[in-house]
């Protein structure tokens, strides 16, 4: 992946870095049984599947340790461990904001109403994971690309940055929707959704992010 990014082999890096992001990815995909279990309002579903997210992201964050010892060994161009260490570190920030908009959601059972306002608008709830999803999943492959197609790549994470801005209009659309029924809700079930809908928003955020430092990398290295 990151051969034309270092001076020699990173030995050992290059697999744990793949790792790492496949765990963030199955991490933000295990959003989508959170919200299946929310339309069906089995609420032990939604705690199981909260858990698993948790269970995944302290995974990811065991081989991210992993990966910053083998960049501590490795040898790259100068000022580019710092770069890598950033880019961990913020694909690292997905699967974080994954758990938390996760265990949000997870702290209570609101009523079968209550949690289907979050169905009723257009685009609803489902549409705007399956975006954070989508946006994620973008970002690895801009990541898997840089080494075989670096311009490919750039066009990759420019299109995660864009994505980024569509999931901000469909946040603003289910905020609106949600503040239009607050008399439907108690005031801990509406604090309960808006935040989980900021939550989601968090990790399209951190997924932005990301792109934004890789980048900075493939512009600076000129890969």
């Amino acid at each position: 992946m990151w051969r034309r990014l270092s001076t020699l082999p990173l030995k050992g890096v290059n697999d744990k870095l793949k790792e790492h992001l496949s765990l963030v990815c199955e991490a933000t995909s295990l959003l989508k049984d959170i919200v299946a279990a929310c339309r069906e309002n089995d609420w032990e579903a939604v705690s199981r599947a909260a858990e698993k997210i948790a269970m995944v992201e302290r995974n990811a964050d065991d081989v991210k340790r992993r990966v910053e010892v083998g960049l501590y060994c490795g040898v790259l161009f100068v000022g580019l461990k710092e770069d890598f260490l950033r880019l961990i570190d913020a694909v690292d920030g997905i699967a974080d904001k994954a758990k938390d908009a996760a265990r949000v959601i997870a702290t209570r059972e609101p009523t079968e109403d209550e949690a289907g306002i979050l169905f009723e608008c257009n685009p609803d709830i489902t549409s705007m994971i399956t975006g954070t999803i989508d946006i994620v999943g973008r970002l690895r492959d801009a990541i898997a690309m840089v080494d075989r197609d670096a311009k490919g790549a750039l066009k990759i994470a420019h299109e995660v940055e864009k994505r980024e801005e569509g999931l901000d209009e469909q946040k603003l659309k289910l905020i609106k929707h949600l503040t239009a029924n607050e008399r439907r809700l108690s005031t801990l079930s509406y604090l309960q959704m808006r935040d989980f809908i900021f939550g989601l928003d968090m990790v399209a955020d951190a997924a932005e992010v990301a792109s934004d430092v890789l980048t900075a990398m493939i512009v600076k290295t000129g890969a």
